[in-house]
C-alpha cells in the first residue's frame, strides 16, 4: 500500500518553516543571533511597496518522460522496455494533461519544468508535449492569466540515439530526435524567447540551454543546463547523451555573475536544472551519484555564495528538500519534485510573498511549498481506445512502482543482456568481469588486473595461519585444510585434522570421481593416510583461469547467453521472495518500502522495517560460526544459491566449461590418489558438485556488502537533513535597490503578500487564491503577475547604494534553520 503520510491540506504547518540564507543587509545580523534571539528582536513588517507583486504563484513538474502514441506498437521490443523501467509511459501523457489541467486551475504566474519532459528525447514525444504546454497556456490565457513557462533540459531529452526509438512499425526502430539547437527553437516560448539573458544562444555543447528570466520585479530564475550529451563533456567520441551532469567552470561563473546580479536588483534568486546540488539522502554520492552534478560540492558553495536561495531540481523521481550552509554563514535549498511518471506522480505548489521592514529597504521574502497528489486520472487505451478512469494516480502508481518481474526484467534484459552482447563483440567476458570485480573494490577494472585481484580476494579471506585453517573432509582421502600463507603468497591445500569441536565442512564425489579414487587406493592403500600438500599461487590461478574465460566465451556465442539470462532471472526471483524477519514481508517488500519511502517524501520507519533494515549487516553465522538464517545479506545470498531450482540451472551451465584443476593445484608433496581425483574433475560443473547440496554456505560474510546494503535501505527510510520534503515554508530577506526614504520607490504600500497553501484544481484545499493559510489578510490583486519585466537586471558594477550593501552583505549572511527549542515552542501554539 502506499505511504499514510498525513499533509495538512488546510495550510503550511509552521513546523515545517524554515529560513534561507539571503544577502540583506538589514536583516545580517538578526540571522547571525541565536535562534530564539533572532526572532526576539525581529523589526515589525509591513505590506511590500506596490512595485513588488503582492505574491505570485509557482508550479513545478519534473521528469514527465512523456512517451508518444505515435510511437507506439504493441510488439516485443516495446514490452521489453517498458517491462525494464519503473514509469507509466503509457499513461504518462494522461498523466500529464491532469496535471496541466491542475495548473490551469491553480493560475500560477511561473510554471517550472526541470527536465526529462520525454521517454528518450525523441522529436515525437518533444512535439507533443510542447503542444500540451501550448494548451494549458492558452487556457491560462483565456482565464485572464499570462503564465510564463520555463523549461530546462533533462538527461534523457538531448542526443540520445542510444535509447530513442520508434515501435510503431513492429520493432525498435531509431527515429528522429532533438539536439541543443532544435530544443531550443521547439521551446522558444517556453522560456527562451523570454530571456534577458543566456550562455550560449547558437550554441550546442554542454551548458548552451542555460538562461535566465525576470518575470515579476523581485524573482530571477536561472535554468540551468547541467546535462551531458556533448563531447566536451560526455568523455565519448560522440555527442550523446549519458546520465550524469556537470555544471562548467564558464557556465557556473556565468551563474554566479546572473545571480549577483540580480541580488542586486533586489530579487530573491532561483535556480532550476535537472541533476541536484545537495544530496537527498546521505548515500546518494556513494550509490548514485549520477543524480547530483559530479561537482556538486564547489556549485552547492558558489552557487549560495552568489546569492541563490533555492534550485528546483528532478532527476531521483523524488520529493525531497535538502539543504546545506557554507563557510560564509548562505543556505542553498534543493527542492526536488518527484516525476508525474512514477510514483507518488505529485506536482508541487507555491506561493511567494513579500514583507517590508517598515521605514527601511530590507524585505522578507516567504516562499510556501506543498505537494500537489493529482487524483484521478483519465486513462485512454493504447490498444482499444476506450477511456478508463484510474481513481488515484499516487495508489495506481505504487501497484507499478517495483514488481518482481520489472526487477528480473530490468536486470537480465535490460541490464545484463546488452552487456553480454557488447562482451561477444568485444574482446570476450574478461573485461566485462574485470569491470564488474572493479565496482565491487576488487581490482582497477582492467582484465590485466583481473587475474591478480581475484587471487589477492581470495587470498584475504582465508584464515592466515594453519592453526586457523578452514577444514573440508573429503571422501575416502580424510580431512584437509585451507589457509593462506603469508610469508609465500600462497593458498595451502593440505592434509589436516580438524581440532576438537570443529565442524568440518564436508564435500562430495560423483559417481566416476569415488570409482577412479578408489581404484587407486586398490594399488596405494596407505594413500589416504599419507600426508599431503599442494598450494595455489597467483601465477597458477592465472593458468587455470585461462580455459574458463575461453569456455565462457564459447559459450555465448553457441547459445549459453539465453541460459545465463534465464539462470539469472531465477537467482534475482529467489533472492528478492527471502522472508525478512516478520515473516509475513520479503526482501523485495523491504526494498520497494525504503525507495518508495523516499520518493514519497516525509520518510517513515515502520518496527518490522528498523528491525530488517538492522539485521540486513549481521555475519550470516551462529556463535559457533556455523551459517545462520539471521536475516543478513549474506544469509540471503547463501539461501539463494542452495535453492534446488538455482543448483539445477547451475550446475547445467557450468558443465560446459572445461578446466583442468592441476593448474590450480600445484603439488607440493602429493600421492596417486589426490592426483587421479584431481584429473576426474572437467569441468566447473564437477567442483561445483565438490560442494554438495549447500554450495551457497562457502558464501563468506562481505562486511563491505553489507554495509553498503543496510547503508543504502537505512538512508532511503531516515531523512537527515529537512524534515518537510512535501509542505515547508522558506523564507529570506531582501534589499530593494528602488526603496527611497519616506516611502515606495512608486509610491504607497501594496496589498499583504503572505498568503499561503495551494490553490485548487480537483480536491485541494481553497480556491487557488492564496486564501487557505498565512499571515496576513486577502491577497489582493497581483502586481505585473507573470509578465516579464522591462530591461536587464542592474549590472553588477552600477551605481546603487542598496545594490552594493546587499553585495557586500553575501559575505556575512547566517542560516537560521530554526529547529530545536524554537520549533517546539511553535508546535505547541499550532491550531493548524
Amino acid at each position: 500500500m502506499p505511504h499514510s503520510h498525513s499533509t495538512d491540506r488546510t495550510g503550511i504547518s509552521r513546523r515545517g518553516f524554515v529560513t534561507l540564507s539571503i544577502a540583506g543587509a538589514g536583516v545580517t545580523a538578526a540571522a547571525m543571533a541565536a535562534p530564539e534571539a533572532a526572532y526576539a528582536d525581529e523589526p515589525a513588517l509591513a505590506p511590500v511597496v506596490a512595485d513588488y507583486p503582492n505574491q505570485i504563484k509557482i508550479a513545478h513538474l519534473s521528469d514527465t518522460h512523456f512517451f508518444s502514441r505515435r510511437l507506439y506498437s504493441d510488439c516485443p521490443d516495446f514490452t521489453i522496455a517498458e517491462h525494464s523501467d519503473r514509469k507509466m509511459f503509457r499513461e504518462s501523457g494522461d498523466i500529464i494533461k491532469k496535471a496541466m489541467d491542475e495548473i490551469v486551475a491553480y493560475q500560477p504566474d511561473l510554471v517550472i519544468l526541470s527536465g526529462d519532459l520525454t521517454k528518450d528525447g525523441e522529436l515525437a514525444c518533444h512535439q507533443d508535449i510542447h503542444a500540451m504546454l501550448s494548451d494549458a497556456k492558452k487556457r491560462l490565457k483565456a482565464a485572464g492569466k499570462e503564465t510564463q513557462f520555463a523549461v530546462i533540459n533533462g538527461n534523457h531529452d538531448i542526443n540520445n540515439d542510444l535509447n530513442g526509438r520508434d515501435f510503431s512499425g513492429g520493432f525498435a526502430e531509431h527515429t528522429d530526435l532533438v539536439d541543443p539547437l532544435a530544443f531550443k527553437d521547439l521551446y522558444a516560448d517556453c522560456g527562451y524567447d523570454d530571456a534577458i539573458a543566456m550562455f550560449d544562444q547558437g550554441g550546442s555543447k554542454g551548458g548552451s540551454l542555460s538562461y535566465v528570466l525576470r518575470p515579476v520585479k523581485g524573482v530571477t530564475l536561472i535554468a540551468v543546463d547541467s546535462c551531458k550529451y556533448s563531447t566536451d563533456q560526455n568523455g565519448l567520441d560522440v555527442d550523446e547523451h549519458v546520465t550524469s551532469g556537470v555544471v562548467g567552470e564558464k557556465l557556473l561563473q556565468w551563474i554566479e555573475s546572473q545571480a549577483k546580479q540580480a541580488r542586486a536588483a533586489g530579487d530573491i534568486v532561483f535556480v532550476t536544472q535537472h541533476h541536484g546540488v545537495v544530496p537527498h539522502f546521505s548515500m546518494e554520492p556513494t550509490l548514485m551519484g549520477e543524480y547530483l552534478v559530479d561537482n556538486y560540492e564547489e556549485c552547492q558553495r558558489r552557487y549560495a555564495d552568489a546569492g541563490v536561495s533555492a534550485v528546483f531540481t528532478g532527476h531521483m523521481h523524488a520529493n525531497d528538500i535538502a539543504s546545506i550552509t557554507t563557510e560564509a554563514g548562505n543556505t542553498l535549498f534543493d527542492i526536488e519534485t518527484c516525476a508525474t511518471v512514477t510514483y507518488p506522480s505529485d506536482i508541487r505548489f507555491a506561493t511567494l510573498g513579500w514583507e517590508r521592514e517598515k521605514g527601511t529597504a530590507n524585505v522578507r521574502a516567504t516562499l510556501a511549498l506543498e505537494s500537489h497528489p493529482l487524483g484521478s486520472v483519465d486513462y485512454t487505451d493504447f490498444d482499444s481506445g476506450s477511456v478508463t478512469r484510474i481513481p488515484n494516480i499516487e495508489e495506481y502508481g505504487h501497484e507499478r512502482l517495483l514488481t518482481v518481474d520489472v526487477v528480473k526484467t530490468m536486470i537480465a534484459d535490460a541490464l545484463v543482456a546488452p552487456m553480454l552482447d557488447q562482451a561477444a563483440a568485444n574482446g570476450g567476458v574478461k573485461p566485462l568481469l574485470a569491470q564488474l570485480a572493479g565496482g565491487l573494490g576488487i581490482g582497477d577494472g582492467t582484465a590485466a588486473a583481473l587475474d591478480g585481484a581475484l587471487f589477492g580476494a581470495v587470498f584475504g579471506m582465508l584464515p592466515q595461519s594453519a592453526d586457523e585453517a578452514f577444514i573440508v573432509e573429503i571422501p575416502i582421502l580424510g580431512s584437509a585444510g585451507i589457509w593462506a600463507n603469508p610469508e609465500n603468497q600462497r593458498v595451502m591445500v593440505q592434509k589436516m585434522e580438524a581440532k576438537a569441536g570443529v565442524e568440518p565442512y564436508a564435500l562430495t564425489f560423483d559417481a566416476s570421481a569415488m570409482a577412479a579414487v578408489q581404484s587407486a587406493l586398490v594399488s596405494e592403500p596407505m594413500a589416504a593416510a599419507a600426508g599431503w600438500s599442494y598450494y595455489i599461487s597467483a601465477e597458477s590461478l592465472a593458468k587455470f583461469l585461462v580455459p574458463v574465460y575461453a569456455g565462457l566465451d564459447s559459450l555465448l556465442v553457441s547459445g549459453g547467453r539465453d541460459q545465463v539470462l534465464d539462470l539469472l532471472r531465477t537467482l534475482v526471483e529467489t533472492l528478492v521472495n527471502q522472508k525478512v524477519a516478520d515473516g509475513a514481508n520479503s526482501l523485495f517488500d523491504l526494498i520497494k518500502f525504503a525507495y518508495g519511502d523516499h520518493l514519497h517524501g516525509d520518510e517513515t520507519c515502520p518496527e518490522w522495517v528498523e528491525t530488517a533494515t538492522a539485521q540486513i549487516k549481521l555475519t550470516g553465522d551462529d556463535a559457533e560460526g556455523n551459517p545462520a538464517a539471521d536475516g543478513s545479506l549474506t544469509s540471503f545470498l547463501r539461501a539463494t544459491i542452495n535453492d534446488e531450482v538455482v543448483l539445477d540451472k547451475l550446475n547445467a551451465l557450468l558443465k560446459g566449461i572445461k578446466i583442468n584443476l592441476k593448474d590450480l593445484l600445484v603439488k607440493e608433496k602429493g600421492n596417486i590418489a589426490i592426483d587421479i581425483a584431481l584429473g576426474a574433475i572437467k569441468d566447473l560443473g564437477a567442483i561445483f558438485g565438490l560442494l554438495g547440496g549447500t554450495p551457497g554456505n562457502m558464501i563468506p560474510n562481505i562486511p563491505t556488502l553489507a554495509d553498503l546494503a543496510h547503508g543504502a535501505l537505512y538512508s532511503l527510510t531516515h531523512d537527515e537533513n529537512q524534515l518537510g520534503d512535501r509542505v515547508n515554508t522558506l523564507a529570506t530577506g531582501l534589499v530593494d535597490p528602488d526603496w527611497k526614504p519616506g516611502g515606495g520607490s512608486t509610491g504607497g504600500d501594496g496589498g499583504n503578500g503572505n498568503g499561503g497553501g495551494s490553490g485548487s484544481g480537483n480536491g485541494s484545499t481553497g480556491g487557488g487564491n492564496g486564501s487557505t493559510s498565512g499571515s496576513g489578510g486577502s491577497a489582493g490583486a497581483i502586481t505585473g503577475s507573470g509578465k516579464p519585466s522591462s530591461g536587464k537586471l542592474p549590472q553588477t558594477g552600477d551605481t546603487n547604494t542598496f545594490a552594493a550593501a546587499a553585495l557586500m552583505g553575501l559575505s556575512a549572511l547566517a542560516a537560521a534553520i530554526h529547529a530545536g527549542s524554537r520549533n517546539e515552542a511553535l508546535d505547541s501554539q499550532d491550531t493548524e
